[in-house]
């Protein structure tokens, strides 16, 4: 029998007609309905034309878009395009090449080969049509947890089984379904390889924690110049950045200044927040442990019941605007799902704040459910 992502591997991916206002029967058959979308948002002003984004959440049994009016004002929008299949799980992260290809991870406990999916952007055209589609599979050696393409288009991905490790993948590696040998492998006997994202100077960076993991200890980040990576071996970052205030971070993102954002569960209160630690001190070689410039709290993120948290991801917008999904799947919450916006005059003052617009979940939960990974990518027309 084929265990679960062999058979998401040889699985056909559809999508259904749109959302007529019948009830859907149950959750399972809501999380597989499909929806068909476009978007496009506009930075106000702005001095040149942007291309339109969309925001893409991954969520439990299928992942939404929206567009337009869904990012400007609070309700429960339909998606734009919603798209699964009944084979797989949550996503764990979700990626977009250099060109605008949506890669995913999911989480489960079947045995390898796990793969990496690749969904190109001509799938996205064919789901959005109502056709049916069979993804890309890149089944690397490891079991692949975080995904992020460095200016080059190399693929990078954390691992913790069977090793701990930091794998790369050339773009000629992944153009078809197989399973290539890392170009590099950067192992990390001493620590866990978590959430990743490369800033703009082509640094990358990577969520680490001790083992084995006690909550005593703090939450890192490594920074991987391009030449902190450029040959395999034991891992050596050129920065380490100590984060004391964090027992469980889900995921990060740099705004466009180079200040980094943080989103987790809190070690002192127990409640979700978000941290701000401005680019200047994130300089220099060696081990740094600088305080949260900004921290925003906000009864929108829900109440912690257990360990983990209720944030699932964070990304930015091309306005500056910072979105964070809530209720995500990995983590014993009390949160409605939903995925909230904050302004960059709300990131700028901090504290306590209610969200500038809110997507929440429709009654048929067909727009979203338990939404984890979040990434603003290409739009479908």
């Amino acid at each position: 029998m084929l265990g679960y992502r062999e058979k998401l591997v040889s699985s056909l991916w559809q999508t259904t007609a749109r959302n007529r206002g019948t009830a859907i029967r149950s959750i399972f058959l809501a999380a597989a309905a499909i929806l068909a979308f476009s978007i496009q948002i506009a930075a106000a002003k702005p001095a040149k034309k942007e291309k339109p984004q969309g925001l893409w959440v991954g969520g439990y049994r299928y992942f939404s878009e929206f567009q337009g009016k869904a990012l400007k004002e609070s309700g429960d929008p339909r998606a734009n395009l919603a798209f699964g299949s009944s084979l797989y799980d949550g996503p764990i992260s979700i990626t977009f090449d250099p060109h605008n290809n949506l890669w995913i991870t999911f989480d489960t406990s079947d045995s390898v080969p796990i793969p990496v999916i690749e969904v190109t952007r001509d799938d996205l055209a064919s789901l959005k049509s109502g056709a049916r589609v069979k993804p890309k599979a890149i089944t690397p050696v490891t079991i692949p947890d975080y995904l992020a393409f460095d200016a080059s288009g190399d693929l990078w991905i954390t691992a913790e089984l069977p090793v701990n490790e930091i794998i790369e993948l050339l773009p000629r590696q992944i153009k078809k379904s197989g399973a290539p040998s890392p170009t590099i492998s950067i192992t990390a006997p001493d620590f866990v390889p978590q959430a990743i994202r490369f800033d703009a100077s082509d640094n990358l960076w990577v969520v680490q924690f001790q083992e084995p993991y006690e909550p005593s200890n703090s939450i890192q980040m490594g920074r991987y110049a391009p030449g902190d990576r450029a040959v395999s071996g034991p891992a050596t970052p050129g920065l380490i950045v100590n984060l004391p205030d964090l027992v469980f971070l889900v995921d990060f993102a740099f705004d466009s200044s180079g200040n980094l954002w943080l989103a987790g569960s809190n070690s002192l209160f127990g409640n979700d927040q978000l941290e701000m630690i401005s680019a200047g001190d994130l300089t220099g070689t060696g081990v740094v442990s600088p305080m949260a410039a900004v921290t925003i709290t906000s009864s929108a993120f829900g109440v912690l019941d257990g360990s983990g948290s209720c944030l699932g991801g964070i990304d930015f917008d091309q306005s500056g605007d910072l979105w964070v999904s809530v209720g995500a799947n990995n983590a014993d919450c009390q949160a409605d799902t939903q995925v909230v916006e904050f302004t960059p005059s709300q990131l700028s003052t901090g504290g306590n704040l209610a969200p500038s617009v809110t997507i929440s979940q429709n009654a048929e939960k067909t727009n979203l459910f338990f939404p984890g990974p979040l990434r603003f990518g290409p739009t479908v027309q």
